[in-house]
């Protein structure tokens, strides 16, 4: 019962995510945090079964930290994303079969530069400016490209998320009462609950 949406601005990118957790007929938790921070100007939203999704977050995470280490330097975004892509790649073909989740990365390069990614479970990667995983799917993406336009503001792209929120909770059968919002930019990333 997954909602992940973003978009990319003219110098950042925002992620935002639903927080609950469902099990069956049950809402279970309304604070979880399905958006990776992998470092501190990369973050990683993934959508799809609870125990895919947290376990291959882990895995993503740690073997970027491993990079890290190993290389002495950071991967730019389009590295990592074509490293995740390669992850959910080796996973389909692997005995215990693909991950059921789907992801958008996001984030800005040390030049500056804000990229926002989506992949899904087959390995499909696409460099994007809006989108969504999961139910959000269903009924963002006209609203997104219709609110979209190059070069937003931050302030401008806030708005359009918080659109995008009362969206769902207008026109979704299922109650999500609280997001986990996302900003990515040169300084850093900045997180808030709406």
């Amino acid at each position: 019962m997954d909602s992940i949406f973003g978009l990319q601005g003219g110098d950042f990118v925002i992620v935002a995510c639903d927080g609950s957790i469902a099990h069956s007929i049950l809402k279970i938790k309304e604070t979880e945090d399905k958006i990776l921070k992998l470092d501190d100007h990369k973050i990683f939203g993934i959508s799809g079964e609870g125990a895919d999704r947290n376990s291959f977050g882990e895995i993503v995470h740690k073997n970027h930290c491993l990079i890290r280490y190993k290389t002495g330097g950071y991967m730019n975004l389009q590295e990592t994303a074509h490293f995740v892509r390669s992850m959910y790649a080796q996973a389909i073909r692997s005995r215990d079969g693909p991950h059921q989740c789907n992801g958008l990365l996001g984030g800005v390069d040390s030049d500056g530069t804000p990229s926002l990614y989506w992949l899904d479970y087959l390995g499909s990667l696409q460099k994007i400016t809006r989108g969504a995983q999961g139910y959000a799917n269903y009924f963002l993406l006209g609203l997104l490209d219709n609110q979209y336009k190059p070069n937003l503001t931050k302030e401008e792209g806030i708005e359009i998320i918080k659109k995008c929120i009362k969206e769902l909770q207008t026109r979704f059968l299922i109650a999500q009462n609280k997001f986990i919002v996302k900003i990515v930019t040169k300084q850093g990333i900045e997180a808030f609950t709406i």
